[in-house]
């Protein structure tokens, strides 16, 4: 199929603006070169009165773009091309029907802790393949993470270095390191957990193993945090394997009684029916025999 006239690229034609992609601005686009749907989001430019700068800015944002190319992980948003158009870097990903996780908790409020460990566990083996092949995130976050209706998280956004939930010692200056991206990953989910950030004077609500294990992740030590390999055998331990669309599990025992409630109704119902029965056949059967003694 040939390329078009007018489209992103000579192939990639605007549709309409889509949201869930955090640091720029994108569109879901048809590909017209392979015939598929994808989001074209624009990486930042660069400042428009510095030429210099610009240039730095628009090299860091394609190269940090290919970084994410390099990766192919099921819970990792695909990225299919990068481009620059009239001086502007591009970043074509795949066209995946989710929200953020930080829409997510707004919408629905906190999770239970076996959704945030499964979720946790998605997300850490993600984040630890990144690390295998010496990829940081620097900027993850709720927002950097894409939430299917079936559960399934994705993330997006690797090096861009803002916004997230930095480790203390990158918000004091340090450059990030594995141990940062642990704790933002730990800070990530204690917001899912609690619906807040972690290091404010409000104790957390939950209790049990999966606030032990997101604790452990938000140790203040870089050097005494947990590796992401470590994390993600932790958390999938404590995973329960349901989708974060499921009943809530207060829902389902109250549906629970009211089927406990109905069979003993039913039973109880039966039992009177059956006990109506037989007082009728005894009432009938003291009225037979003194009919037949009083006609002796």
């Amino acid at each position: 199929m040939a390329a078009k006239k007018g489209a992103l690229a000579g192939r990639y034609r605007l549709l309409e603006p889509t949201g869930h992609r955090p640091g720029g601005t994108a569109w879901r686009a048809k590909d017209e070169l392979l015939d598929r749907f994808v989001v074209v989001e624009q990486l930042p430019p660069g400042c428009p009165f510095d030429a210099a700068h610009s240039d730095r800015v628009r090299a860091k944002a394609i190269r940090d773009a290919r970084v994410a190319v390099r990766l192919h992980h099921p819970h990792v948003l695909v990225v299919h091309d990068v481009f620059e158009h009239d001086l502007t870097p591009y970043a074509v990903t795949e066209d995946l029907p989710a929200g953020t996780l930080a829409e997510l908790v707004d919408r629905r409020g906190s999770l239970p802790p076996d959704r945030v460990a499964a979720l946790g566990a998605q997300l850490a083996s993600a984040l630890a393949a990144a690390h295998a092949e010496a990829i940081l995130h620097r900027g993850f976050g709720p927002d950097k993470v894409l939430v299917t209706a079936d559960g399934t998280a994705k993330i997006t956004g690797f090096g861009p270095g803002t916004g997230g939930f930095p480790a203390p010692e990158v918000a004091a200056g340090a450059s990030p390191g594995r141990p940062s991206d642990v704790y933002s990953l730990g800070a990530t989910l204690y917001f899912a957990l609690e619906g807040r950030v972690p290091g404010t004077a409000v104790p957390p609500r939950t209790r049990g193993p999966v606030l032990d294990a997101l604790l452990d992740l938000l140790r203040p030590d870089p050097a005494a945090r947990p590796s992401m390999g470590e994390a993600e055998r932790v958390l999938t331990g404590l995973a329960v394997s349901r989708p974060l669309a499921a009943i809530p599990v207060r829902a389902a025992r109250s549906r629970t009684r009211v089927l406990v409630t109905g069979t003993v109704l039913v039973v109880a119902l039966g039992t009177a029916v059956t006990t109506h029965a037989a007082l009728r056949r005894l009432t009938a059967s003291r009225g037979l025999r003194e009919f037949s003694a009083r006609i002796r």
